[in-house]
């Protein structure tokens, strides 16, 4: 199988396996680049830091927005700061997760408000598949996001041992007769 060399040119040569020497490179590579922040994505763009610096009213909008549970792309696009600034300043909003959570809940009811009045306003057009199975899903998620019941448990009694035996002892005494047997009656003769 033909590769390139770092001079450009084509080399015929097999697949070399790596080797121990070769694997410690390439962990110590791996763990350098891992140990490194992460670039920004803009460099001309102020870091969180100079954000809270130079403009703090705009730091104070992003944390507020986030904080009401905005996604960091809403809160960016509203707001004017670098999409990576905001990111960063959604670890410092208390919570932001649970937040998160909470809200995306909230979307999800109200999207099935909206799919339930979609199905109520064009029932005669809509594929009668689609709508009803999105509105279960969305519902399901909703519950599940906002902590409500998703699982149904059908429950029902069993009757123990002393239950049945009790059951029995209350039932009225029946007056039995003893049927004569063959050897009874071979008795007899």
């Amino acid at each position: 199988m033909a590769s390139i060399r770092k001079s450009g040119t084509q080399s015929t040569s097999q697949k070399k396996s790596l080797n121990h020497a070769d694997l410690a490179t390439l962990r110590e590579f791996v763990n350098k680049r891992l140990a490194e922040p992460p670039t920004p994505q803009n460099p001309g763009a102020p870091s969180l830091s100079d954000l809270i610096e130079q403009k703090p009213d705009a730091h104070r909008a992003v944390v507020d927005l986030l904080s009401q549970g905005q996604s960091i792309q809403a809160v960016s696009g509203s707001t004017g700061v670098d999409f990576a600034v905001v990111k960063a300043a959604s670890w410092f909003v208390p919570d932001y997760r649970i937040v998160c959570k909470n809200a995306t809940a909230r979307n999800l009811v109200l999207a099935n408000l909206r799919m339930s009045e979609i199905l109520a306003e064009h029932t005669d057009k809509l594929p009668i598949d689609r709508v009803p199975f999105a509105m279960a899903v969305g519902i399901e998620k909703g519950e599940l996001l906002g902590g409500g019941v998703t699982q149904r448990t059908e429950t029902r009694q069993v009757i123990s041992r002393e239950e049945i035996q009790r059951l029995f002892d209350q039932l009225p005494k029946a007056k039995a007769r003893e049927l004569p047997t063959s050897s009874d009656s071979a008795q007899k003769s």
